[in-house]
């Protein structure tokens, strides 16, 4: 590891590299944010968003910028991601909103959760209509759910066209949607808990933008 704090996977589509970055927020409108179930909120507020860590270069950064979280990639085949440091999540339910600003509409973005070190579950959705779903392993392999990434008319397809990502995770039972729509069911036990992260990725295209907004998770 650099001192940046930068870390490398080779992810099977492509010769990705992931670069990591440590995120903490709060806030969100969407749920009564008193209710005793909500575990975390995030509106990226301004001077609400508690202590951030975010860093880049010219290959990527991360930004808080009006009120979004704003992960921004210049360069082809980069795979970037913020996360949460605290707390840790075991069983939850968690959405975020997603919207593409910028870039090739087969770039992806999504959330990873349950991450503890190198392994983590990957949710990713493109703004054509694809998903995927996949686990990445200790020893630095992956495990894909589906042999490839799957096509939903859930997706809201195109730039500027906000996306709203659900997670269900209650023990080894995992529920994905996309606006409401489930999407899938996988039952895998290989990892109970770990830290949620917001990730965007470029294929063979570079200027990818993507914008998160309205971070909530909650008990299920």
């Amino acid at each position: 590891m650099t001192s940046k704090a930068w870390l490398k996977f080779l992810i099977p589509h492509s010769s990705f590299l992931i670069a990591l970055f440590v995120l903490a927020a709060c806030g969100n409108d969407r749920v009564v944010l008193d209710s005793p179930d909500v575990l975390f909120h995030d509106e990226f507020v301004a001077g609400e968003t508690g202590a951030w860590t975010v860093e880049g270069d010219e290959a990527g950064n991360t930004a808080v910028l009006n009120e979004r979280l704003i992960i921004a990639i210049e360069e082809p085949n980069l795979l970037q991601y913020s996360a949460l440091a605290q707390p840790l999540f075991a069983d939850f339910i968690l959405e975020v909103d997603v919207t593409q600003l910028a870039g090739d509409l087969e770039s992806s973005y999504g959330v990873l959760f349950r991450k503890t070190g190198d392994q983590f579950y990957r949710f990713d959705i493109t703004s054509s209509g694809l998903y995927v779903l996949e686990r990445h392993n200790a020893d630095g392999t992956w495990t894909r759910f589906f042999p490839d990434w799957v096509d939903t008319t859930a997706v809201k397809q195109g730039l500027a066209v906000t996306n709203r990502l659900k997670i269900a995770a209650l023990g080894p039972n995992l529920s994905f949607y996309v606006n409401d729509q489930l999407l899938q069911q996988v039952n895998d036990a290989s990892y109970a808990a770990g830290q949620i992260a917001l990730d965007a990725g470029t294929f063979g295209y570079p200027d990818l933008q993507v914008a998160f907004d309205n971070v909530v998770v909650r008990q299920p």
